[in-house]
C-alpha cells in the first residue's frame, strides 16, 4: 500500500513538473544558505585555532586598553609604557622564559619630498616575524637579526601615505636618518588585525634612532600551557601593584584570546544561520500554498479514491509523501548547491577583507551540518503538507465527486 502511494505521488509531482520545480528551489535555496553560511562559520573557526592554537604558551602583556586594542596594527601610541621595574618582575616571575618586548614611538618620515607623522614600532626580530608570518608581503622579506637600517612597512604606509609609491630598496628618511625598506606587507584591508599602517624595526635601530625605550607590549612564553592562566594573572597582579593601580596592566593568554574569537565566531554563525531558516519558512509556506492548490484542483480525483474504499489515512499518506519528496530532493539540490556556495561566500569574504590566500580561510561542511539540513528539510516536508492534507482527507466523497 505504502508504495503505491509512493508511485501515485511521484506521478502527480511529474504531472505537475513546473510547479513542483519552482516549489523545490525554494527549499533548496533555504538549505543552500544554512549550508554555506555554517560551512563558512566552521572554516573560520578552524582557521582562527590553526593560527592560535601554536601560541597556547604565549601571553601577551600590554598597556590600558589590552590585547585587541593593540596586538597586530603595531600598538599604536599610548601615553603609558612598561619601566625596567616591569620587565625584571616579569623575568623574575617563576615558570616564565623568553621574554621580549615592543616599543612604540612617534616620529616624523620624509619620502619624494613629502613629510608625515607616523608611528614607529621596534620588535626583536624573531618575535616580529613569528607575529606577522601569517600575513603576505607584496614584495621583498622579513627581516632579520643581522639587518641594519632597514625596515617593513604597511601597505598603506607604501601606497597611501606619501605622494609616490614607496617600493623594496626605496629611501625613508626618519628623524632625519636614512632607512631603506626591505619589504612591504600586503594590503590586509579590513581584516581584524590590519597590518597596513605597520612601520616595523629591530630594537636596536629604534633605540638609536629615538633615543627612547617606550614598552607597549610585553610578550613571553611559559615553561608548561598548564601554568599559563594562573602565571597571566600574577604577574598583571604584579605589574598592577608596580604602579599602584589596578587597571595600568592588561596580561592576555592566547588560549583565551582564541576562546573569545571562537565564541564570537559561533554567536555570527547562529545568527547568520537564524537569518537563512528565513528562507525555509518562506519556502515552507510556498510548499503549503503548492499543496492546497493540488487539493482544490484535485478535488473530483480525491473524491473518487474515497468512492473507491482510499480511507482518510491513505489520503493523508498521498500528499504528506508529496511534501516530503519535494522538500527532501531540494534539501539534496540545496547541499549540492551549498558546497559550491561556500566556496563563493569564501572568495568573496577574502576578497572582500583584501587577504586573498593568505587568511587560511576555507569552507568546512561538516556531517553534521548535512544531517541537519536533511532533518530540517524533512521536517519543513511533512509539517507544511500536514494542513493540505488534512484538509484533502475531510473530503465528502459525494461533494467532491461532484465537483467541477
Amino acid at each position: 500500500m505504502f508504495k503505491d502511494h509512493v508511485k501515485l505521488a511521484i506521478k502527480n509531482l511529474r504531472h505537475r513538473m513546473s510547479r513542483s520545480l519552482l516549489t523545490l528551489l525554494g527549499i533548496a535555496i533555504g538549505i543552500m544558505a544554512i549550508i554555506s553560511l555554517m560551512a563558512l562559520g566552521e572554516g573560520m573557526q578552524q582557521a582562527v585555532t590553526g593560527e592560535l592554537s601554536s601560541l597556547s604558551d604565549v601571553i601577551v602583556v600590554s598597556t590600558g586598553g589590552g590585547f585587541f586594542s593593540t596586538f597586530g596594527g603595531g600598538g599604536g601610541l599610548s601615553s603609558e609604557y612598561f619601566t625596567d621595574r616591569d620587565i625584571a618582575t616579569v623575568e623574575r616571575t617563576p615558570g616564565v622564559r623568553d621574554v621580549s618586548t615592543q616599543l612604540s614611538a612617534s616620529a616624523l618620515a620624509e619620502y619624494n619630498g613629502k613629510k608625515t607623522l607616523v608611528s614607529l614600532t621596534g620588535m626583536d626580530v624573531l618575535v616580529m616575524n613569528l607575529q606577522y608570518s601569517s600575513q603576505r608581503l607584496e614584495a621583498g622579506d622579513f627581516l632579520n637579526e643581522n639587518d641594519q637600517n632597514k625596515i617593513m612597512i604597511g601597505y598603506g604606509i607604501a601606497h597611501d601615505t606619501f605622494d609616490a609609491d614607496v617600493s623594496v630598496g626605496g629611501r625613508i628618511m626618519i628623524n632625519g636618518k636614512k632607512f631603506f625598506v626591505g619589504g612591504i606587507f600586503a594590503k590586509q584591508g579590513m581584516s581584524g588585525f590590519s597590518s597596513d599602517s605597520l612601520l616595523l624595526m629591530n630594537q636596536r635601530d629604534f633605540k638609536k634612532l629615538t633615543g627612547q625605550s617606550n614598552i607597549s607590549i610585553i610578550y613571553l612564553r611559559v615553561n608548561d600551557i598548564n601554568d599559563v592562566e594562573p602565571i597571566a594573572v600574577s604577574i598583571q597582579d604584579a605589574i598592577n601593584q608596580n604602579h599602584g593601580r589596578k587597571d595600568f596592566a592588561d596580561a592576555t593568554t592566547m588560549t583565551s584570546v582564541l576562546e573569545t574569537v571562537q565564541s564570537i565566531i559561533g554567536i555570527l554563525q547562529l545568527v547568520l544561520v537564524a537569518i537563512a531558516s528565513i528562507a525555509l519558512v518562506v519556502a515552507s509556506i510556498g510548499i503549503m500554498n503548492t499543496m492546497l492548490t493540488s487539493v482544490m484542483e484535485r478535488t473530483r480525483e480525491i473524491g473518487i479514491m474515497k468512492a473507491i474504499g482510499a480511507t482518510n489515512q491513505d489520503i493523508m499518506s498521498i500528499f504528506i509523501i508529496e511534501g516530503i519528496l519535494v522538500s527532501s530532493i531540494g534539501g539534496i539540490v540545496g547541499i549540492i548547491l551549498g558546497v559550491f556556495g561556500s566556496q563563493a561566500l569564501t572568495v568573496m569574504l577574502n576578497n572582500f577583507m583584501m587577504m586573498g590566500d593568505s587568511s587560511g580561510l576555507a569552507p568546512v561542511i561538516t556531517l553534521i551540518s548535512v544531517v541537519l539540513a536533511v532533518t530540517v528539510s524533512l521536517i519543513v516536508g511533512v509539517l507544511s503538507s500536514l494542513y493540505p492534507a488534512w484538509k484533502a482527507a475531510r473530503m465528502s466523497p459525494i461533494e467532491a465527486v461532484r465537483y467541477e
